[in-house]
């Protein structure tokens, strides 16, 4: 076993280096895909909306309005095809529920809230380090379940 002063330094490490720093990517990768989210949902449902007023009134000095309501559905089309491909929704759900399990556990640990934790010391620090890890792997099981599941569609 390590002394008390080493494995709280490495505890403290592990938390800062790893913890910390993976809770920022998956809420920076979570930001991301909630702006492309609603950033094609705006485009649908505004160029959805804007294309049966524009046919409407595409007669005669105004027949050149078709042509915008054209190009509006090309818009609807492809940012809906560019939800489909990206997976804004599924990834900005997955790496928010990923940075709050995260978090759940460290705020766990750092309380010493529930049984495995409660002890505090050394067991406590490595069934953090063991459940932390666990988070972050069923996430990457999850992508590669996915990844799996895509190549066989094809």
């Amino acid at each position: 076993m390590a002394s008390n002063a080493e494995w709280k330094q490495q505890s403290e490490k592990y938390i800062t280096d790893r913890i910390q720093d993976q809770i920022s990517w998956y809420e920076r990768k979570s930001r991301i895909n909630k702006t492309g989210y609603y950033r094609c949902r705006y485009l649908i449902i505004g160029s959805g909306a804007l294309i049966p007023l524009l046919v409407g009134y595409a007669e005669g000095w105004f027949d050149w309005l078709k042509y915008v309501a054209g190009f509006l559905g090309v818009v609807v089309a492809v940012s809906e095809g560019i939800m489909s491909l990206k997976k804004f929704l599924e990834n900005w759900s997955t790496y928010r529920l990923t940075a709050e399990r995260l978090r759940r556990e460290l705020y766990f640990y750092e309380n010493m809230v529930g049984d495995d934790y409660a002890p505090g010391g050394e067991p406590a620090f490595k069934k953090f380090v063991l459940r932390a890890e666990q988070v972050m792997a069923s996430e990457n099981e999850e992508w590669k379940s996915y990844i799996e599941t895509t190549q066989e569609q094809k």
